[in-house]
């Protein structure tokens, strides 16, 4: 292919990418991520990725788009902004908070359909073989992202951009066309600010962009499957699902005036917040009939309610109380157990304030 056709096939694919609603394009030349790949390695030996066996799988192939696609000549990276703005990202009074992704359609699906049709067109535009992914395959999706230059991976290890912040969802095409490339890797712009580290409640951050899983919100709330370690419930607070908080305090998200289109994932007012004491006592046919379609159905009936018992444990209010105690005879052992957990927080609260003879209920 030649130049002037690989400039043309470029601009025109970013065109069509904004006209599907994506808010970045990238072109990157595809070839082996060395130290991305090295990195990779070092952080599954030292068993960063938890309980997730599957990104141990192949590592050769998320460091290499060749190993995926024979002959791939370009990886094509594509960002889609999901803030839906201050006042809409705030958490009603009361309810439990969800990761702001999640707060509506599963991206997943928006993407998807809107990724099928750029693969569709570039396969017919370029008579090359394509390959694409929304965070389904064995693609080092930030990575290439930089690589393009559509940002720089934080300290956080999310994607960073100077004017949408770190708000973004990703998705590839690898190509065997050979599209112009973009200028990249970015720079990084993070500077010696460590908000993110700080405020993480559970220490998760463990050096700059390395998350170590097994000490993560997100990883506990949506991925793990069984009972959550008692020690580590206390950290989880009152996340229900997922978790922003290295996002919230990250001074290029408060910058950024970037939000997403009204509709894009159709943003639902019951997910800006849930109520876990209703979660807790919904059946699974309730709970399919509401979420369906949306990315809470990742961590399931069974992950939801036991979250739901972990936020009203670290609550410690006795409203909560009869509604954990029909839990202790669940038939999901998991809900059971976490059930059994939160009333005996709550219990212990309220004796500890009972004896304390500074308490006020004590005098007279």
């Amino acid at each position: 292919m030649n130049d002037s056709l690989s400039r043309r096939l470029a601009h025109e694919l970013r065109q069509r990418a904004r006209e599907e609603g994506f808010d970045g394009v990238g072109v990157a030349r595809a070839s082996r991520l060395d130290r991305d790949g090295q990195a990779l390695q070092a952080w599954l030996a030292q068993d960063r990725h938890a309980a997730m066996a599957w990104l141990a799988r192949e590592p050769d192939k998320r460091a290499d788009p060749r190993r995926l696609l024979p002959g791939c000549r370009s990886v094509v990276v594509l960002a889609m902004n999901y803030f839906p703005g201050h006042e809409a990202a705030a958490v009603p009074h009361g309810r439990a908070p969800v990761a702001l992704y999640a707060r509506g359609r599963d991206y997943h699906k928006v993407i998807g359909k809107k990724l099928k049709r750029l693969e569709t067109w570039l396969g017919t535009a370029t008579g090359s073989a394509v390959r694409s992914f929304v965070d389904t395959g064995p693609v080092l999706e930030r990575a290439w992202a930089e690589r393009a230059g559509l940002g720089w991976i934080g300290k956080n290890s999310c994607l960073l951009n100077r004017e949408s912040g770190s708000w973004m969802l990703l998705a590839e095409i690898l190509t065997t066309a050979e599209l112009e490339p973009d200028p990249g890797p970015s720079s990084d712009f993070c500077g010696t600010c460590t908000a993110c580290i700080e405020a993480c409640p559970t220490d998760a951050i463990v050096a700059p962009a390395v998350v170590d899983s097994t000490r993560c919100i997100s990883y506990w709330t949506i991925e793990h499957r069984g009972p959550i370690p008692e020690n580590v419930r206390p950290g989880l607070g009152e996340w229900i699902f997922g978790c922003d908080l290295c996002q919230d305090v990250c001074p290029w998200n408060h910058k950024s005036s970037v939000t997403v289109p009204p509709g894009r994932f159709e943003n639902r007012e019951d997910l800006r917040g849930l109520d876990p004491g209703e979660v807790l006592a919904m059946d699974e046919a309730t709970f399919r009939a509401r979420y369906s379609g949306t990315s809470l159905m990742r961590a399931k009936w069974q992950g939801m309610r036991r979250n739901a018992c972990v936020v009203l444990g670290n609550r410690r209010d006795d409203a909560a109380l009869p509604v954990l105690r029909q839990a202790l005879t669940d038939s999901d052992p998991v809900v059971q157990s976490h059930a059994e957990w939160a009333v005996r927080r709550i219990e212990g609260s309220a004796a500890a304030a009972e004896s304390d003879p500074k308490n006020p209920s004590e005098s007279g």
